[in-house]
């Protein structure tokens, strides 16, 4: 009788150890492939869109925590999986592009010229499978995430709507196309750190809250990044000023 007893808690007792290693070895596999997974999603120099894809992306201005990129895909390109951190993005020619993300799923996409988005962080390839060449002005935003909002007094999207029209708002990112005619003037209004990209170049008369002024020559292509700044300004040549401004609600 007592052997028999003895051998059921032996036997009980080999049942629960196995249990328990199989438990062990159930939590050590997850959390070897949660790791993974982690480090497969850490952006490295290599993940870096400039890195990984020179052919395509050139950095056109970078400054302040903002980063201003030309992306050109010409028919039937590839372009090789890479990172970005949030961004925006305005489509200077638009096309067809296709993008795969890091699990394999497939989107299409139609991007109309003129076109704006705000994206978070992101991991994709593409190809160009349209006919037309593709160019894209993306704005990355290395800043950490938060947002404020304007002071609707000062804000130029309320001081002057008829020249600056809010495209997107999300993430603590603002995209607004500007658009001035010969001799139209913008009283005094305020933005944040922001990214100016000129489509169509011209001549304007920029009044800092102090009165200075200061003329400058807006090319088409010119991209500038800027702190924080309260001004006035005028249209002073005898084009159409066309720009997108990218207006970022982020601490550095």
């Amino acid at each position: 009788m007592n052997l028999h007893i003895y051998c059921r808690t032996i036997l009980a007792f080999c049942i629960v150890a196995s249990l328990i290693a199989c438990q062990d070895k159930d939590k050590e596999e997850a959390t070897t492939t949660e790791n993974s997974t982690s480090t497969q999603n850490t952006p490295t120099p290599e993940s870096d869109a400039v890195k990984a894809a020179p052919n395509n992306y050139k950095v056109i201005a970078d400054s302040l925590g903002i980063r201003m990129l030309e992306v050109n895909v010409s028919p039937g390109d590839s372009v090789v999986m890479h990172h970005h951190p949030d961004n925006a993005l305005y489509v200077a020619q638009g096309g067809t592009v296709v993008f795969y993300g890091r699990d394999g799923a497939r989107m299409e996409s139609s991007l109309p010229t003129g076109a704006t988005m705000i994206r978070p962080d992101e991991w994709h390839a593409a190809k160009n499978t349209g006919t037309n060449a593709v160019k894209v002005i993306l704005f990355e935003i290395n800043r950490p995430a938060g947002t404020a909002s304007p002071d609707a007094k000062t804000d130029a999207t309320k001081v002057a709507a008829e020249i600056y029209k809010l495209k997107n708002d999300s993430l603590g990112v603002r995209i607004i196309e500007v658009n001035a005619r010969p001799g139209q003037a913008i009283s005094m209004h305020n933005h944040p750190d922001n990214a100016l990209y000129v489509i169509d170049g011209g001549t304007a008369e920029f009044t800092a809250s102090d009165g200075k002024k200061q003329t400058v020559e807006l090319k088409s292509g010119m991209s500038l990044i800027g702190p924080a700044e309260a001004h006035a300004v005028k249209n002073t040549g005898t084009t159409t000023v066309k720009a997108i401004l990218l207006e970022v609600y982020r601490k550095m």
